[in-house]
């Protein structure tokens, strides 16, 4: 099966404030909005799809994240094996779409998007797709065992068993797992093309007055991602990425573990980026989540 992160839904009181982050530091673009909530796009998106929702709420918390695939047989396939479980939902939004809640309480869409054909010049220093969430969970090894057994996720690394890195593309991964006190979202990363549009990205938004610049640039060892977080007017915390190992057959990245090491949490060794500072130790944990366990 191949499923890539179609986007992630942020429920905030402070989702309006949010907008402007996302829209002039981020470089999203609005495609929609209702009394709710904002859908924002990013580059590889075309006409009224999105890759980020801003749902306005009491309470701050991950309301859903979406996968899809272009192959109508692997959503099939999936709806079958997630039937067993009782536990499907019916949802709008994505087509031929349904949800399921994992074992925290997440709930997970999956759904049909048609193949996107990029036409044009893409605009300049803007994350062309939501490339991977990172979640924090009280139990990683059942939570990874089930992102394995129940939707098919394949195992990439573990990082000294305290992170999960899952995948279901070429990707090194599209979902990850950190273990923490309670379950939160740690962060949601976004792709840049090459180097270069990283650092612009990273330059515009290091001007933000309503975000903050926590951590980065690096370069991370599991997966080779060049990384940069930044904290969203939410709390919630982001990430720029780019050149990250792309593995067309697993078979040609064998399954490992990872150390703690200076050298795996920043290849660079913190000459850019300063290093792991508190901000972002605190930032990565989150807030507990009112809607999981």
């Amino acid at each position: 099966m191949n499923f890539t992160l179609h986007h992630v839904a942020l429920a905030s009181p402070r989702a309006p404030e949010a907008v402007g982050f996302y829209t002039q530091d981020w470089g999203l673009r609005e495609t929609g909005r209702d009394a709710r909530a904002v859908r924002l796009a990013a580059a590889d998106d075309r006409g009224d799809d999105y890759s980020l929702v801003l749902i306005t709420a009491e309470h701050k918390s991950v309301d859903h994240f979406c996968l899809v695939t272009d192959d109508h047989s692997d959503l099939a396939a999936l709806r079958d094996r997630v039937a067993a479980l009782d536990d499907a939902l019916p949802c709008p939004g994505v087509e031929d779409s349904f949800r399921i809640r994992d074992p925290e309480g997440r709930l997970v869409e999956f759904g049909y998007r048609a193949a996107v054909t990029p036409d044009g010049e893409p605009p300049d220093a803007v994350p062309h797709k939501p490339a991977h969430i990172v979640l924090n969970t009280t139990d990683i090894e059942a939570i990874t065992a089930w992102y394995q057994e129940k939707l098919g996720f394949g195992l990439r690394d573990f990082r000294a068993k305290k992170m999960s890195f899952l995948f279901y593309n070429r990707d090194h991964h599209t979902v990850a797992f950190n273990a923490a006190p309670h379950a939160s979202l740690n962060h949601v990363a976004y792709e840049l093309d090459d180097i270069n549009q990283f650092f612009r990205a990273i330059a515009r938004a290091g001007q933000t007055t309503s975000g903050e610049q926590l951590y980065g640039p690096g370069r991370h060892g599991p997966g080779n991602y060049c990384f940069c977080y930044f904290l969203d007017p939410m709390g919630f915390m982001c990430e720029f990425e780019t050149g990250g190992d792309k593995i067309d057959d697993p078979a040609d990245y064998p399954y490992r573990t990872w150390e703690y090491t200076p050298q795996n949490t920043d290849q660079w060794l913190g000459v850019l980026s300063g290093g792991p500072n508190q901000r972002w130790r605190k930032a990565s944990l989150g807030q507990p989540d009112p809607g999981l366990i």
